[in-house]
């Protein structure tokens, strides 16, 4: 699956490589991997390429509700899904390649109000691969 741009992103000259790199992404590998690890069954809604007021590139993307999968918590939450945290598509200093950097979350809000997350994995696509470091591993 590949992200569309939000029809409020900001393109310019400056961040247009960018922007078309992210484009170029499929993310399908990484929804895989957040289904894997998690050991979760869900889709994922459109992704979007977003831009931020100082002309950086991002990808967001947020999965279907996933709070029935949840076991004993099922009960007092109201929503569970997972969704990126923080993202930037970025050019390597040395070689000025681009490549893409995401922080993975699992977001729940309570029935009773509030909501609350925790980083799921990070993930970087780096010369059309996928590398992952998930949550427990060693830093």
């Amino acid at each position: 699956m590949k992200a569309t741009i939000n029809e409020r992103a900001m393109i310019h000259d400056h961040n247009r490589r960018f922007v078309e790199y992210a484009q170029a992404i499929d993310l399908s590998e990484l929804f895989e991997h957040i289904r894997d690890f998690a050991q979760a069954t869900c889709g994922f809604e459109q992704p979007e390429i977003t831009t931020g007021r100082d002309g950086s590139v991002h990808i967001n993307f947020k999965s279907y509700d996933i709070r029935p999968q949840t076991g004993p918590f099922s009960v007092i939450l109201e929503s569970c899904y997972f969704e990126s945290f923080s993202s930037y598509v970025v050019a390597d200093k040395e070689t000025d390649e681009l490549w893409f950097w995401v922080s993975v979350s699992i977001r729940y809000t309570h029935l009773d109000g509030g909501s609350n997350g925790m980083e799921l994995c990070r993930a970087d696509y780096r010369n059309g691969k996928w590398s992952f470091r998930d949550a427990g591993e060693v830093r």
